[in-house]
């Protein structure tokens, strides 16, 4: 995920719905590394959301964040139940 740009906000409609599709295949084996392909497609969708007003894009941006939050609520768990290292 580092190759991704943080700032979408240069990106036209059509260059986000690329740079999102060429996220989608690539492994990830970790749940910090699904947490932030969730983060990733939460900024896309948000962004898209933005700019036309869609509120599928919209809805889409949410549920990716839950995602993400579910994901990294998981991590904080476990991370307490090892006592603060993973």
């Amino acid at each position: 995920m580092s190759d991704n740009r943080p700032d979408l906000s240069t990106l036209t409609g059509p260059q986000l719905v690329r740079t999102f599709l060429a996220e989608i295949d690539k492994p990830r084996t970790t749940p910090a590394e699904r947490a932030a392909f969730f983060d990733f497609k939460a900024r896309v969708f948000a962004a898209l959301a933005e700019r036309n007003g869609d509120p599928e894009a919209f809805k889409a941006a949410e549920r990716a964040r839950a995602d993400r939050d579910r994901i990294l609520a998981g991590l904080a768990a476990d991370e307490a139940r090892n006592g603060g290292a993973l």
